[in-house]
């Protein structure tokens, strides 16, 4: 067996796609085992295929073979490959061999994309914390210091009115209370988000009838609606007796309808709720600022909101709430667009609530 024949052996055993390449002429001398197996080309890339470590399309002179067969060495270089699979990160190494003539490179591609792509969730995952920190500093802080400010004028004007009247007192404890139960809300969510995440999120479940639990969702929020400019609407809902979690499903039915009157951009909002085959849907549909494709799944998630560009201050899990809550109940949600723009979130679970990877 010849010395090169020997060698290609060696390289077939190696989990590492290998080329050996001849100087000046980029000729492919030979190609290991797993470098054969890619279903794409490493030597002969398509147009604008190869990019670099910041995801700029290089020119074919600048790939990392035509560069080894120039006798540029290459150490631990990233490159990212476009593939009818997805892309795929290789760090390359090449050595030039000039003890034969013409030279020969050997070129080796380190595949690298899980670990790319799990510090890119990293990096997304530390991004999403400090965001939510920021977010979570400013609603907690907001509330306290309405709350403190409304407790302050109550004190000095206790001090300074003898005369003063249970009714005065009740109408200025009324935005105290009003925070107060904002922060309930919040500190809530955050428990919620917890209890989701260790699979704790209990249900107490009971019988009720579905059509008055939307119809009270829907008065309690119309004033709220109307200050936003949006027409609260609901449309039908059946008389049918479920039996769910009657809170948590209050809970997430308040969070697709606040949700709509804070993105609705003023237009109209309805509510409706459908039965077919033993499964109840509940829709909330707006005509607002919708949510991009390519976040339908994504805004699902906790302490993500969609990218709008329009700016509402939030924890970012209202919506990940209203999923756990479902999957809770062996149901689903799902968001849709609009014709005409806006969204529609769909809730579907069955009439019998069927627990689903909850204690």
């Amino acid at each position: 067996m010849s010395e090169q024949s020997a060698q290609e052996g060696i390289l077939d055993f190696l989990a590492v796609p290998v080329l050996r390449v001849e100087e000046e002429t980029g000729r492919v001398l030979s190609a290991n085992a797993a470098a054969r197996a890619l279903p794409f080309s490493l030597e002969a890339p398509a147009p604008d295929a190869v990019l670099d470590e910041t995801g700029t399309p290089l020119p074919a002179e600048l790939c990392p073979v035509r560069r080894a067969s120039r006798g540029e060495p290459l150490e631990g270089v990233l490159f990212r490959w476009k593939t009818p699979e997805g892309e795929r990160s290789f760090v390359v190494h090449s050595r030039l061999d000039r003890s034969r003539s013409p030279a020969v490179a050997t070129v080796s591609f380190q595949d690298v994309t899980q670990w790319r792509r799990a510090e890119e969730d990293l990096l997304r995952a530390l991004g999403a914390r400090d965001t939510f920190l920021s977010v979570a500093s400013h609603e907690l802080k907001s509330p306290i210091t309405a709350l403190q400010l409304v407790l302050e004028r109550l004190q000095r004007a206790a001090r300074r009115e003898v005369g003063f009247s249970g009714a005065q007192l009740a109408e200025r404890l009324e935005p105290a209370l009003r925070q107060v139960r904002r922060l309930g809300v919040l500190v809530q969510n955050l428990l919620d988000v917890s209890r989701a995440r260790n699979n704790h999120f209990d249900l107490d479940r009971e019988r009720f009838e579905l059509g008055s639990l939307v119809r009270e969702v829907c008065e309690r929020f119309s004033e709220q609606a109307r200050q936003a400019g949006s027409q609260l609407t609901l449309e039908d809902c059946p008389q049918v007796e479920v039996h769910w979690d009657r809170l948590r499903m209050e809970q997430a039915l308040t969070n697709l309808v606040t949700n709509a009157i804070k993105y609705g951009a003023g237009g109209p909002i309805s509510v409706r709720a459908g039965l077919h085959g033993g499964v109840v849907s509940l829709h909330v549909a707006d005509r607002g600022i919708g949510v991009a494709r390519e976040d339908h799944e994504r805004i699902f998630n906790p302490f993500e909101r969609a990218s709008s560009g329009h700016r509402v201050e939030s924890l970012g899990l209202g919506l990940y709430i209203v999923r756990e809550i479902a999957r809770a109940h062996g149901g689903t949600v799902e968001l849709t667009g609009r014709d005409g723009g806006g969204s529609c979130f769909t809730l579907r679970l069955p009439m019998e609530a069927v627990e689903e990877g909850y204690e």
